[in-house]
């Protein structure tokens, strides 16, 4: 088998900076690939790791330039092409060519689908409103933390694991936060009943009010929000509110090309989707599992990691499986 490495003209692009983009980014090179990588990036920010933003960065204790994956000259020492703050519209597999929103084109001869996911929105009034954010972002997490004040009420919505440690982050900042969760428990769709009752003693003993059952039905405010209203009756006073319940895989990009998807992209063990030149990786994968014989979507920075490496090599012609058991971890307090 020749592989694609030995190609110096062949072009290799990723859709998305993630821990899955800059993986496979820089798996290319570390396996030999000496085409051109091209890493392209909706966000402005250099590649950076994301968990930080509902920890270290909401509590001021890492920088920006402090989550990145690699130092910035990596990029230019592995002759990696990053193109930042651009957005891609569509993808033209007979073409072979990803279409930017300005109109211009990229073409390839091997694309990596690494987008992600969106998350899921709080379809109910007042959602839009000043003071309402959503974590997903560096930008949104430099935006709550200025809100992390000492004394400031902060109402989260949604008690998985990002709400929680926002909550954490709040309450170590010294401000008032309640978390509403409109199951009976918090991490009720990732962890056992048990687990959930020690986060939710944590949280307590540190001064959060965690409600279980709580359904939010509107936010309120005149020109910034002011309350969060629950179908109780009862308005929950909030300077800022985080909004936290969940995402959906980020493939419209996959589904608009007629690429198989079904909760995310479909793809193999390699990373390869129902199109034999363009693979996928990460959070927006909907990926076999040889150890359960299943498919299924993981959120998860070690599946990302792994599936990126793995669609890395087989880009080049080289396969070789991802088969890990994903871990999971969670900092709070």
């Amino acid at each position: 088998m020749v592989l694609m490495s030995n190609a110096p003209d062949s072009i290799f692009v990723i859709l998305g900076c993630g821990h899955a983009g800059a993986q496979a980014a820089a798996t290319l090179r570390a396996e030999g690939f000496s085409g051109r990588v091209i890493l392209i990036g909706a966000e402005p920010w250099h590649p950076y790791e994301r968990p930080p933003l509902s920890k270290a960065v909401l509590a001021g204790a890492a920088a920006p330039e402090k989550i990145e994956f690699r130092k910035r000259e990596f990029y230019a020492d592995k002759a990696i092409e990053l193109r930042l703050g651009v957005r891609v519209a569509r993808i033209d597999r007979s073409g072979r060519k990803a279409i930017f929103e300005n109109g211009s084109e990229q073409p390839y001869d091997k694309l990596l689908i690494a987008t992600g996911s969106r998350l899921r929105r709080l379809p109910v009034p007042g959602a839009d409103l000043p003071g309402v954010f959503y974590l997903q972002t560096l930008d949104d997490s430099l935006g709550i933390a200025k809100g992390l004040k000492p004394g400031a009420r902060i109402a989260i919505v949604g008690g998985g694991y990002i709400g929680l440690e926002v909550a954490a982050s709040a309450a170590k900042a010294g401000a008032k936060a309640t978390v509403l969760e409109a199951l009976d428990r918090t991490l009720a769709r990732v962890a056992s009943e048990p687990m959930s009752r020690f986060f939710e003693a944590q949280h307590r003993a540190h001064g959060v009010d965690v409600r279980t059952g709580a359904k939010v039905t509107g936010i309120e405010g005149s020109g910034r929000v002011e309350a969060v209203t629950l179908a109780s009756g009862e308005r929950i006073p909030a300077d800022l509110v985080v909004i936290g319940i969940g995402s959906q895989a980020e493939d419209a990009l996959a589904r608009d090309a007629g690429l198989a998807c079904d909760n995310g992209i479909v793809v193999d063990c390699c990373g390869r989707t129902s199109d034999p030149d363009i693979f996928a990786a990460g959070d927006v994968t909907f990926h076999h599992d040889p150890k359960s014989d299943t498919h299924r979507r993981l959120e998860c920075v070690q599946n990302a990691i792994g599936q990126a490496q793995a669609a890395a090599r087989a880009m080049m012609g080289n396969d070789r499986p991802h088969a890990e058991i994903p871990t999971f971890w969670s900092d709070q307090y």
